[in-house]
């Protein structure tokens, strides 16, 4: 190593240019991967009973007054103790009120512990919904980060969110650390097609940009349970996984009418309002809208929820075929799902493989749509995105007879059961898959 004394005697400019370069490169250093922390533990309270959100500040200051594809959001790492993870509902939210879910309601009935569980966008460990306790790793969170990273200014006050939504244990959050720099996470670049940038999307012959829902087969085949009669929490109820992806050209996108207040249909929710599918089409590099009265959107104001759901979205079925008729054994209709995006496909991963064909950012129009939270005035999916809902998940379930009988049945579930919605392909709208029922009769 040279003496900086030497090298300032065999040239002063040389020395000037050296120590620029070394503040400059020291600054990028600083940016390239900041991290923020909070000063000490936290006490997580038991379900109350009713709404309550513990939020856990996190000040940050120093950064770049702009988050996007360049510098912003990066990853969060938290540790918890918590005898039973799934009561928890995590989230994250920044300085703007963007906020996005980090974990909800992860695993199973049983299980402990976030261990420096760090989230990022494409996490190595993989979903953190595929996971198993305790959580150690590196995994993709149950919400899109990169709506973190939206222009906005990452300076001031983030906060975690935490809700305990089921009775028993309180526990402890040890440690919450949320990084920056120029790897932030994003889903997509400039060249993807958007509303922004028409010229780059992919059209119909009629112009027409339908979308197309379908069931992501791995979410539902590798996250179900059955509880026995006489389970104390979950009395015969086969709680499933459910996630329903946008494989269509356009995005699957509601409004509300709010110019409607329809009377009460269940005593237990609140009004409802008309919905209206808007469907995009593009022609001579223009997008335009078109219009369809469909279903009903609520708020559903349960713990673990208080956003608006729509009605009549999906129906999951118990049947077998006998001499060769479908016999339906037991029905859950009327199931709600506010609708946004909560995941990407990408890659060669598990659950962007559907009916045999891998999808991802080669897909036409990828991205297009941005449903970031369950509004009452705009919900959707994103062309490629999926709506996930987890087992545990309250009202995610299908109740068994309480005479069923134990043997092999199939399970069926199917979108929009009613016909309400316009889309590219409505038979891929029900999937089926054989399961045995072991712990009834």
């Amino acid at each position: 190593m040279i003496h900086f004394e030497t090298f300032f005697k065999i040239n002063k400019h040389s020395f000037g240019v050296f120590v620029y370069l070394f503040v400059l490169m020291s600054n990028c250093q600083s940016i390239q991967g900041q991290t923020f922390s909070i000063k000490e533990t936290v006490n997580i309270h038991d379900f109350y009973g009713q709404l309550y959100i513990q939020e856990i500040p996190i000040e940050v200051s120093g950064l770049p007054a702009i988050m996007n594809e360049k510098f912003g959001f990066e990853s969060i790492q938290i540790s918890i103790e918590h005898k039973r993870t799934s009561d928890l509902k995590i989230q994250l939210q920044a300085p703007d009120g963007t906020t996005c879910w980090i974990s909800n309601r992860n695993g199973g009935d049983k299980g402990a512990n976030y261990n420096n569980t760090v989230f990022s966008q494409y996490g190595k460990d993989g979903l953190i919904n595929y996971a198993k306790n305790p959580f150690i790793g590196n995994f993709i969170p149950d919400g899109q980060i990169s709506y973190l990273n939206n222009g906005s200014n990452p300076n001031g006050t983030w906060k975690l969110l935490i809700e305990d939504l089921r009775e028993d244990f309180s526990g402890v959050l040890s440690s919450v650390n949320i990084t920056f720099g120029n790897n932030p996470a994003f889903i997509k670049e400039q060249k993807f097609c958007s509303f922004d940038n028409p010229e780059l999307c992919s059209t119909t012959k009629n112009g027409v940009l339908l979308p197309d829902v379908v069931i992501v087969p791995s979410f539902s085949k590798n996250q179900w349970q059955e509880y026995a009669k006489d389970d104390p929490n979950f009395p015969s109820q086969l709680k499933i996984a459910v996630a329903i992806a946008n494989t269509g050209i356009g995005p699957f996108e509601v409004i509300a009418d709010l110019s409607t207040n329809l009377d009460k249909s269940n005593a237990i929710t609140d009004i409802r309002h008309n919905l209206t599918q808007k469907v995009y089409s593009l022609n001579n590099k223009k997008f335009s809208e078109s219009l369809y009265k469909t279903g009903t959107i609520y708020f559903d104001s349960k713990p673990g929820h208080q956003h608006y759901h729509v009605d009549d979205w999906i129906e999951i079925r118990l049947i077998k075929i006998i001499n060769g008729n479908k016999q339906i054994f037991a029905k859950g209709s009327k199931i709600s799902y506010c609708l946004f995006t909560t995941g990407m496909l990408f890659g060669k991963s598990e659950f962007s493989r559907i009916n045999g064909k891998q999808y991802g950012i080669d897909m036409p129009n990828y991205g297009l749509g941005d449903y970031k939270s369950c509004e009452l005035l705009r919900q959707g999916i994103t062309v490629g995105g999926y709506d996930y809902y987890g087992p545990m998940y309250e009202g995610q379930y299908l109740e068994l007879p309480k005479d069923l009988k134990n043997g092999n049945y199939i399970l069926e579930i199917e979108i929009d059961p009613f016909n309400k919605y316009h889309e590219s392909n409505r038979k891929n709208n029900v999937f089926s898959m054989p399961i045995e029922i072991k712990h009834q009769n």
